[in-house]
């Protein structure tokens, strides 16, 4: 059961803020490098507003952000198909029955949508301390989304600090549930399905997007449930762990963002995992930003990923001939 609910206008992408948290305690090189992009945030709310023109709204309220609905966000009990909007990111509710609580999620259908087409599907993941509303509310990402014809989808991943499962099933803290990283990837999955179940998604064309936690929690579901994506583009990809699994990847292009100056996603870290890439011969393409950082160069790249999006659609697996 579905139900779009409206929330209050905090300022766009001020959460970026909080990326100092990603990889535990700020040391003084990270938050030097905070201080060399806040002109770069500052950037994005004039940003932003240019791009309510092209139909995008605000992020969502603190409280949503949390995993947590609106008072006046109900179920109703009348079994009502969801209305969805065109043009516009919306917030629509589902209930979680793994974690036992409502959850809501980012949408944003293209204005030229007709439910009797099918469409490509981009999941959108957003970084530590983010929101749906947030990474949907990227510069030109939307707009890009419109003119190609791409239906987005943006799981909140649980809450705003569950990895995705890409530090496993455990990492709850305090008040956080102990298998917060369970719970954060199956939010993901539980989206898809909905979203393939509400609108004719094609199945050879549905993709991944994430900018730093949100690229490491997709690299860990291309590596996790590789049958189901057609490629994935990672922006300063938060991606830890055991290399090896990209194995299972190999047959998923991937296009990854780097900024040589980011001083909380090592460049070092990313090179290993295109080397890595290389080793397999996975067809990928990375773009490392000389001079970039964490944050601005997230939304800097969009013609390249939706080109390499258009230019990788699943491949086929051959049907055996009949004896």
């Amino acid at each position: 059961m579905h139900k779009l609910f409206s929330t209050s206008i905090p300022s766009v992408l001020a959460a970026l803020a909080c990326f100092g948290m990603l990889l535990g305690p700020a040391t003084a090189e990270a938050q030097s490098s905070a201080k060399n992009e806040t002109q770069e945030k500052s950037n994005v709310d004039k940003s932003a507003d240019a791009n309510r023109v092209q139909g995008e709204t605000d992020p969502v309220a603190p409280k949503a952000q949390a995993g947590e609905s609106s008072a006046t966000d109900q179920i109703t009990e009348k079994d009502q198909k969801p209305e969805f909007k065109v043009g516009r990111i919306t917030f629509p509710t589902y209930q979680f029955e793994l974690g036992d609580k409502k959850l809501f999620y980012g949408l944003y259908l293209p204005n030229s949508f007709d439910k009797t087409k099918t469409y490509p599907l981009i999941v959108v993941l957003h970084g530590l301390n983010g929101s749906p509303g947030q990474i949907l509310a990227y510069p030109g990402l939307t707009k890009h989304a419109e003119d190609e014809g791409y239906i987005m989808v943006a799981p909140m991943g649980y809450n705003a600090r569950g990895w995705y499962g890409s530090r496993g099933k455990g990492g709850g803290r305090g008040s956080d549930p102990k298998n917060l990283g369970e719970l954060s990837e199956q939010d993901v999955m539980e989206v898809l399905k909905l979203t393939r179940n509400n609108f004719n998604i094609d199945p050879q064309r549905i993709y991944l997007f994430g900018h730093s936690m949100g690229g490491g929690g997709s690299m860990h579901l291309a590596m996790t449930y590789p049958d189901i994506w057609a490629a994935m583009a990672v922006v300063a990809p938060a991606a830890y762990g055991n290399r090896d699994r990209l194995a299972t990847a190999k047959n998923i292009p991937a296009f990854i963002v780097q900024g040589d100056q980011d001083r909380l996603v090592s460049v070092q870290q990313t090179r290993l995992w295109v080397k890595k890439m290389k080793e397999l011969k996975m067809k990928h393409e990375y773009v490392e930003v000389e001079g970039g950082g964490h944050v601005f160069l997230a939304w800097q790249h969009f013609d390249g990923i939706f080109a390499f999006f258009a230019e990788n659609p699943k491949k086929t697996q051959p049907q055996s001939q009949p004896k």
